[in-house]
């Protein structure tokens, strides 16, 4: 039995592994078939003990929510938020990556999350930049870090498996998930920042290339099924941010009175539920689970606080997150995984700040997400044309990815370590 904590750390870290070499195989599944191998046969649980740890209210409120957005995308109503913010460029080339930056966050936050705002707004950025003389390297940098900086919002996909997750380690502060939204916000902003600077996003482009031509110019009247989905879409900020409505029960609610008036297509809504990410994440939460009870979570614990310190354990964490993230998912592995073994980390280390090291483990799992390796970057490669420029913007992305592992590790030092 002494040998359990070892073996639930040794197939958290097989599964990561399987993922990184066989990047089509959702290791959610593996997940799962690995906890009930261990479960029933190693720790003999039963069928109700291993089921208990299925992240059940975690589940419903990702439905909830990207069903919402789905019906939001399949209708038309984001699509209006994208040409509508583009038209208000003017064609301006020094603030297109500006202007894609927060048309991505802005899209991110208000619930549709980082992946989803990223392939909408990927195809049109990518294009824009390279018929306007913009750096694709910059653009790509632009719509990755917007996504991300809006990640974090209490009503998107990432922003609820975080709260799920803390909730779940005992902080129980209503005011944490906006905090980590801000901080995480913030710091993703610095390094979009740095970004524009670095490669030059403020030189205005030679080419006078007419926006508006790449989007068309027909007037944007709104449907029904829109407006509706606008009001629905404010409903459900204000009330969550402000009222503090659970925000499963409004999701639902919304999406619901959206598809019984008709203003959606529930088959293609349905379709729009990233399925694979939502098995992804709760695969691995019940494997942690597993680890938890073997005692696996607090080994790797141990491991994290012998090379920390109270004053470096919030770079740390954003270095080891850095650097798994790069590889495997953020939000379906890194933080499902992490997350979980922070107070046994502070109490090993000796520190009782629990804001800081959750921050820490969620913006450095995600300052890596611009890498070619990760869904993100992914996405904007795929939007180039040309296997030259794919190639090439694949060897940049890289580099920018894995150094962002780096700089996120950095400024969690200087903003929650010293500060």
């Amino acid at each position: 039995m002494d040998q359990l904590p070892l073996i639930t750390l040794g197939s958290l870290l097989f599964v990561i592994i399987v993922g990184i070499l066989k990047p089509k195989l959702n290791i959610g599944i593996l997940a799962f078939a690995v906890a009930m191998i261990i479960g029933f046969m190693v720790m003999e649980l039963k069928e109700g003990e291993i089921s208990s740890l299925f992240p059940s209210q975690l589940f419903l409120m990702l439905v909830g929510v990207t069903l919402f957005f789905g019906i939001a995308e399949q209708n038309g109503s984001l699509a209006k938020i994208l040409h509508v913010m583009i038209r208000l460029t003017k064609g301006n080339t020094a603030i297109l990556p500006i202007s894609f930056f927060f048309l991505t966050f802005i899209l991110s936050a208000i619930g549709p999350g980082n992946i989803a705002a990223t392939a909408l707004i990927a195809p049109v950025a990518m294009v824009v930049a390279a018929k306007t003389g913009v750096s694709t390297l910059l653009m790509a940098i632009m719509v990755c870090t917007g996504a991300n900086a809006g990640a974090f919002s209490p009503i998107s996909p990432t922003g609820i498996v975080s709260t799920g997750l803390i909730t779940k380690i005992g902080a129980t502060d209503h005011n944490y998930p906006m905090q980590i939204f801000l901080a995480a916000a913030g710091i993703q902003s610095i390094s979009a920042a740095a970004a524009y600077v670095i490669f030059k996003g403020y030189v205005v482009s030679k080419k006078n290339t007419d926006i508006t031509s790449l989007i068309g110019t027909e007037p944007l009247a709104l449907t029904t099924s829109q407006i509706a989905t606008f009001v629905a879409m404010l409903i459900l900020l204000v009330s969550t941010v402000f009222l503090k409505t659970p925000v499963v029960v409004l999701a639902f609610l919304l999406a619901g009175f959206l598809l019984m008036l008709n203003w959606g297509d529930s088959e293609e809504a349905i379709k729009r539920i990233p399925w694979d990410a939502i098995l992804l994440i709760t695969g691995i939460s019940v494997l942690v689970g597993i680890m938890g009870k073997a005692g696996g979570i607090n080994l790797a614990a141990n491991l994290i606080a012998t090379i920390s310190s109270p004053f470096t354990l919030n770079a740390i964490l954003a270095l080891v997150t850095g650097i798994i993230s790069a590889y495997s998912s953020s939000s379906g592995v890194v933080m499902p995984t992490f997350i979980p073994m922070i107070p046994s980390i502070m109490e090993k280390v000796g520190t009782t700040d629990l804001l800081p090291t959750i921050i820490a483990v969620n913006v450095g799992s995600h300052m890596v997400d611009v890498s070619p390796l990760s869904t993100l970057g992914a996405i904007c490669i795929s939007c180039v044309t040309g296997s030259v420029a794919k190639k090439r913007l694949f060897n940049q992305l890289m580099i920018w990815g894995i150094a962002m592992a780096f700089v996120g590790a950095g400024l969690s030092f200087v903003f929650l370590d010293l500060m």
